[in-house]
């Protein structure tokens, strides 16, 4: 746990849906095949055979691109046989490198002569784009007809490799009831669900997965209906599609509890899996953190050979007060014993003892804006005085309904523990006070904190009151 990972949730729950598209990409919702035709201005299957800058061989490469691609096939517009892409540097477009055979939805801009295949949208490599060649190559009828569509696709973390597209899904059951009627169909050899004329109305879509195999997420295009359950609802219009991919994942886990050796849980200590025969990767990510009673699930994880880590990155802290653990209790990597996972395999007596901890205290208190309110939901943060290279020098809580907080430290680590809060003009303008503290901070505001109190090293400290200087906001613009 820590406190960076409780900022990150805090930052994310102030700013979304006000300026996530300045600081990352965003994409909500999507178009379905026939939107998609419809509203590009040519659409292609393209070969690219020159990248400029050259192709950099990282897929996070974010910077302007100039791509040269040979046209195999067009299903709409005047493309040449060879056009130029002019993608943008933002992290929304996609980029290429020499080799991709892509399904390109092409936006023409006038100006340069150039085309742009824009993010969000429904391009991607022709190998995966099952759905799409099935109604292009349909056209023109497929375009004066309703439809409902998708894909069923496995999906995996693979070690060496991050995240990625393992096979289509085949024979899958698909049942989708209107009103009065069922109907149902199964997936194509690609993977591909789809079903033509369906009268105009709401639809529900339900998909039934085979065994060994659940959901990761759906992705539901066109118009999506609202709705509870586990059925995806649409309405859908004379001559219009919609539909969802969906991407599954092995239905497997490993889990159990974390505790010291005398049997107490540890809670919020956290734990991934490592492949037992592959280097470390980044991209590898199967984690989770212990809850309230030292329980941990680490699922979806594709059939292969494991070690369990606990504190991977061996910093220790209040949470985890130990150096990197390992299945089923040694601090030697030597030690640890390997868990293997078949496909479908469900383990959940994986129990986790840590032979030896550092002494750890705990400080509680409650946080209260000026006028004696509680601070509900508010971000507390301890920070060290100074810290070993091998300790984290941070730790955070969050406060209750009440205002309360407890976090855990280091016993000798001595410090001082704040209240913060993340805000911006829009929240503070019905908060006078809160105005003024933020005066200056530009439109997207900043962080207030409230007076840091000392905390020494040694044991437990108690009753600590920490204010923010203003008065509580009013409840409908509580910051």
């Amino acid at each position: 746990m820590g406190v960076k990972r409780l900022i990150a949730v805090a930052l994310f729950a102030l700013f979304v849906g006000g300026w996530e598209s300045a600081a990352a990409c965003s994409c909500l919702g999507g178009a379905s095949p026939c939107e998609a035709y419809a509203g590009a201005s040519a659409v292609v299957i393209g070969n690219v055979k020159g990248v400029e800058p050259d192709a950099p061989g990282d897929e996070r490469y974010e910077g302007e691109q100039t791509v040269r691609v040979r046209v195999e096939r067009t299903f709409k517009g005047e493309a040449a046989d060879e056009i130029t892409l002019r993608q943008p540097g933002h992290n929304c477009a996609p980029k290429f490198k020499p080799g991709d055979r892509w399904l390109m939805y092409l936006h023409f801009d006038e100006p340069s002569r150039t085309w742009e295949v824009y993010g969000c949208g429904r391009n991607g490599p022709a190998a995966d784009a099952g759905d799409d060649l099935r109604f292009l190559r349909a056209l023109p009828v497929s375009a004066a007809r309703t439809r409902i569509s998708g894909e069923i696709t496995r999906y995996e973390v693979e070690p060496g490799e991050g995240f990625k597209r393992v096979a289509p899904v085949v024979g899958a059951k698909v049942l989708i009831k209107g009103e009065g009627k069922t109907y149902e169909v199964t997936t194509a050899a690609d993977g591909v669900y789809e079903i033509y004329d369906l009268p105009p109305g709401r639809y529900s879509v339900t998909p039934e997965f085979p065994p060994g195999l659940k959901l990761r997420f759906p992705m539901p295009f066109g118009p999506l209906a609202p709705g509870d359950g586990p059925s995806l609802l649409f309405d859908l219009k004379p001559n219009a599609c919609a539909g969802s991919d969906f991407l599954l994942s092995s239905d497997t886990l490993v889990g159990g509890k974390v505790s010291d050796a005398d049997g107490e849980a540890l809670p919020r200590v956290c734990l991934k899996l490592m492949p037992a025969d592959k280097a470390a990767d980044p991209r590898f990510r199967i984690f989770d953190c212990a809850d309230d009673d030292g329980r941990y699930v680490l699922d979806k994880i594709p059939p292969g050979r494991y070690l369990i880590v606990v504190n991977d990155d061996g910093r220790l802290s209040g949470d985890e007060p130990f150096p990197t653990a390992y299945y089923p209790g040694v601090f030697d990597k030597g030690r640890a014993a390997v868990v293997t996972v078949g496909e479908g395999e469900k383990h959940e007596n994986f129990d986790i003892r840590i032979p030896a901890l550092l002494p750890t205290r705990t400080i509680r208190g409650v946080v209260r804006y000026s006028d004696g309110q509680p601070a509900a939901d508010t971000l507390v943060q301890f920070k060290a005085d100074a810290a070993k290279a091998t300790y984290e020098a941070e730790a955070a809580a969050k406060t209750d309904a009440e205002g309360r907080f407890s976090l855990k430290t280091l016993r000798d680590a001595a410090g001082s523990v704040a209240g913060l809060m993340y805000t911006h003009e829009e929240r503070a303008a019905h908060c006078p006070e809160l105005k003024k503290l933020i005066a200056g901070k530009g439109k997207f505001g900043g962080e207030v904190r409230t007076k840091p109190v000392r905390v020494a090293a040694g044991p437990d400290r108690n009753n600590v009151v920490l204010t923010f200087p203003f008065p509580r906001c009013p409840e409908k613009e509580n910051p």
